[in-house]
């Protein structure tokens, strides 16, 4: 439930807003096509086509709309008009769609099991063999046991019974699908939908509402849906639209598509390669400090004829320099990044592949065989510094680069069951990705299915559940209230790494690694590289060279230098070493950030700091220099202080000192192991948690320690000090997780740590695109716009009573127009934990016995309320818990007695 709202709150496009209740909007579903696919599509079309479909129509005031407009202005609350038609789909319709592929895996498991076969042939001509316990296949007897549960709850009595519009009546009204129980049309296209080919029982022996039935009902509208879709080793875009039989026949209905730049996409990621992208970008930034900011720059020709001396001056040429900075990168890099990139989509044709391979040669191979000075642009090469393994960096990036393109171009002659192909096709094809998803969405959604399941047979075995309660429903009710609040931990560093590694992460969760993070993780790998090549020139350095001829003369005839390379080669390590481990735990911390969201560990669709996270989404474009630089930053800066410590640890001027200072900290050290084994011992013989046993010991142990800590609190606090320079300094490079905390983070209005709000930013954009349950979605929407036929309301309502029967707790999420007595409830009691519908006779009479007693609904209501209270507690048992639903606010309407006695659970 956590996930699905979550979800929710990815696909709402509200700007001010959530909606609590989950339901998603005509206006959302246009976004998302827009920006997912790049499908053009109107709001009114989203209307009649989707919403008009899967979801409902329904009625709100113009006020409760907090949807942005396109223009951005706030909506306006003083319309003349009180009410407007607005559809949506709520989170159970939601839920629905989601099921589809699964109730076709299982209405095809129905008709093998007719067939006698053991196996079930998909359209592409494999064969996928059923075992028991498939991650990806319902259970062979969800429909049948889902029906049994259906009819017991709303009959009384899970024996099949004939399909007639009667019954369908009952079972709706069951589970309170009222006024929709009265729409004889509704009615009549359910049972014909269920109707194996039409065929009706008015003639013969009426049909017997069994497992088959029930699976053609849930199914018969979803035909265009090819369960085979998962298997395949495409887009959601190219299964629904470029269909080969579906051309051949020339007559579904065709959608409007935009140009969207897929190659330089970083949002939806929808290029080719993502492998390509990591490795331009790395590129790019070393060809940059290589080139461009070499000793014969743009800058050094942009440099004012004035006196630097003078403040106005120097501020006028740092304004300059900067403009220029922003030229190179903004203008020069734009041009290398859109040319090299336009050939990373799929089926480019062989012009742009070859302008890729160009823009890769002109701006990064040739460089390097070639120099040459042109304006704003010098290849002239200097040996000194880093500047040599820039330059080789660079050129050795640009070679890797040519691989994709060029193979992507031999791709084409190569048969698709080649060895070279598909090593090709694994390691470079974003495609891949996507069937990953496509197969996670399958996972995930029959682990929901069976997690329910499971929460039903629970709820079976549970005796005390079952007592006095006759519904199904009721009994899953409770079992699912008693494990709702039930963890389990997340993966943590080494299980997240070997989930990756057996790619279970990607299969089964649907994880997508964005491509901010994953080229920061090798731009880290880069900075590895250039911290050892600093390492290098620091020691060939004049000044380190003078401090080994230095140290070589202090004690003639032994050589003294190890006293100034030990602390450099301890820089360098720990320097490496701090690198290794900050790129170790970015990917593993994305993973952990976006399964927290999924779970509800992090608030999404009914917390208000969601809201933060979904503006200023472009700020993500900070996130590649800012991992690149960090890293570079804290493994310099530890380095250096590890270097400086262990430089003064050995240099023997300051032998003296160190000997008094490694004194005192074994003194300290001494002292405080023997304070902590007297206080061990003290704590078992006089403290029972906050108690004391024995006061007056207690008293003088307090004394004694207050007036000694006022000594060790000296090097506490020395050590704190310590811990969070090393700490600050250590998160420099990790944008990935806060560092400080709600209370530390502002001062005033500023916000003085942003980047781990930008990082999340960045995985919830990518999540509100790739998500598998959002990309299921998609692949419903686009289905119902290329099909007319594909989808309707008899279908939708089939789904819905499976959805009931199966998950009852989502019922809270049905959205109702009619009134209820008291307002703020959101869903009667009677519609949760009342036994089940009475037949048409008991009906009659009950409502000649409600006359005669004239009971009032509020009566009724305080009926229902004691009732639910003996359920749930026994007799004699008290509770704060006195109702399932929501109080009014107001309490107008309601007596003083029942107004105490209902309250929110």
């Amino acid at each position: 439930v956590n996930e699905l709202e979550y979800i929710s709150a990815l696909h709402q496009t509200g700007k001010n807003e959530l909606r609590e209740d989950g339901s998603i909007q005509a206006c959302d579903i246009v976004a998302f096509l827009m920006s997912r696919h790049g499908i053009q599509v109107t709001e009114e079309e989203v209307e009649q086509k989707i919403i008009g479909t899967f979801g409902q129509c329904t009625r709100v005031e113009e006020k409760q709309d907090n949807h942005d407009d396109t223009s951005g202005t706030q909506p306006n609350t003083e319309r003349t008009s009180d009410t407007s038609p607005k559809g949506c789909m709520n989170l159970i319709q939601v839920l629905a769609l989601l099921l589809i592929p699964l109730l076709l895996k299982a209405k095809e498991s129905l008709d093998q099991a007719q067939q006698e076969s053991n196996t079930i042939r998909m359209q592409s001509g494999t064969c996928l063999h059923r075992q028991k316990g498939d991650s990806r296949w319902p259970d062979a007897d969800i429909v049948d046991n889902v029906l049994r549960m259906m009819l017991h709850d709303a009959t009384g009595d899970a024996s099949l019974r004939p399909l007639t519009k009667q019954l369908v009546r009952q079972i709706l009204r069951f589970y309170g699908e009222v006024e929709d129980s009265n729409n004889e049309q509704l009615l009549e296209a359910m049972v014909l939908a269920a109707t194996p080919d039409a065929s009706s029982d008015i003639e013969g022996e009426p049909i017997l509402l069994d497992q088959y039935i029930f699976a053609r009902g849930l199914t018969n509208d979803v035909q265009h849906y090819h369960i085979d879709f998962e298997n395949r080793v495409t887009t959601n875009f190219q299964d629904v639209f470029l269909e080969e039989e579906d051309r051949a026949k020339n007559t579904e209905n065709t959608v409007k598509t935009v140009r969207t730049l897929s190659c330089i996409d970083y949002t939806a990621d929808t290029f080719r390669s993502k492998s390509y992208v990591v490795i331009l970008w790395v590129a790019w930034i070393l060809t940059y400090f290589a080139y461009l900011q070499s000793h014969n720059n743009i800058l050094t020709m942009a440099e004012l004829q004035c006196d630097h001396l003078q403040f106005g001056c120097v501020l006028a040429q740092g304004i300059l320099n900067w403009l220029v900075i922003m030229f190179q990168l903004s203008v020069l890099g734009s041009i290398f990044v859109i040319s090299a990139s336009a050939g990373n989509i799929n089926n480019a044709n062989h012009f742009l592949t070859v302008v890729g391979i160009c823009a890769n040669l002109i701006f990064i191979i040739l460089p390097f065989f070639f120099e040459m000075s042109a304006g704003v642009v010098s290849t002239e090469k200097s040996r000194e510094g880093i500047n040599p393994v820039l330059y080789h960096l660079s050129v050795l990036c640009g070679f890797v680069l040519l691989i994709d393109p060029v193979m992507s171009i031999f791709q084409r002659t190569l048969s698709e069951k080649s060895s070279l192909f598909m090593f090709v096709r694994k390691h470079t094809d974003n495609t891949r990705l996507e069937a990953a998803v496509k197969r996670a969405a399958s996972f995930k959604v029959n682990r929901l299915v069976r997690n329910a399941r499971d929460v039903h047979k629970a709820a079976e075995l549970d005796g005390d559940i079952g007592q006095g309660l006759e519904t199904r429903y009721g009994i899953a009710m409770l079992a699912y209230a008693k494990v709702s609040d039930q963890m389990e931990e997340l993966d943590g560093f080494r299980r997240t790494w070997n989930r990756i590694w057996t790619r279970e992460l990607f299969e089964d969760e649907g994880i997508w690694l964005t491509t901010h993070v994953l080229s920061g993780n090798l731009a880290q790998v880069t900075v590895c590289v250039l911290l050892a090549a600093l390492f290098i020139i620091v020691y060939s350095s004049e000044l380190f060279q003078q401090g080994l001829d230095y140290l070589d003369k202090l004690v003639p005839g032994y050589s003294q230098r190890w006293r100034l390379v030990v602390p450099l080669f301890v820089g360098v390590v720990c320097g490496e070493l701090t690198i290794i481990s900050i790129i170790s735990k970015y990917i593993p911390s994305s993973v952990n950030t976006v399964m927290q969201f999924r779970s509800g560990g992090f608030e999404s669709l009914k917390g208000r700091s969601f809201l933060k996270l979904r503006y200023a989404i472009d700020n993500s474009s900070l996130l590649f220099g800012s991992i690149f630089w960090g890293t570079f930053y804290t493994s310099v800066m530890m380095g250096f202080f590890f270097m400086i410590l262990f430089g003064i640890i050995l240099w023997p001027d300051f032998a003296q000192l160190i000997g008094l200072l490694f004194a005192n900290i074994i003194g300290i050290g001494l002292t405080v192991m023997l304070k902590w084994i007297v206080l061990r011992s003290y704590r078992r013989v006089s403290q029972q948690g906050y108690y004391r046993k024995s006061v007056v010991l207690s008293n003088v142990v307090n004394i004694i320690l207050e007036s000694w800590n006022l000594a060790l609190g000296i090097g506490y606090m020395v050590i704190r000090g310590l811990y969070f320079m090393l700490a600050a300094t250590m998160f420099i490079g990790r944008v990935d997780v806060p560092f400080l905390s709600q209370d530390a983070c502002f001062v005033g209005p500023i916000e003085l740590d942003s980047f781990p709000l930008i990082f999340r930013k960045d995985l919830l954009s990518h999540e509100a695109h790739r998500h598998p349950y959002i990309e299921r979605l998609g692949v419903m929407y686009m289905l119902k716009l290329q099909h007319d036929d594909f989808g309707s309301r008899a279908g939708t309502y089939w789904r819905l009573l499976f959805i009931y029967a199966l998950l009852p707790w989502m019922r809270k999420y049905r959205r109702h127009d009619e009134s209820l007595v008291i307002s703020g409830f959101k869903f009667a009691a009677n519609r949760i934990w009342t036994g089940r519908m009475p037949a048409e006779s008991e009906q009659s009479v009950e409502s000649s016995k409600q006359a005669a007693d004239a009971l009032s609904e509020l009566e009724m209501l305080r009926a229902e309320n004691n009732n639910l209270r003996m359920l749930l507690f026994g007799n004699g048992k008290s509770s704060h818990l006195t109702s399932s639903c929501p109080p009014d606010l107001s309490g107008s309407g309601v007596p003083n007695s029942l107004q105490k006695s209902i309250i929110t659970v």
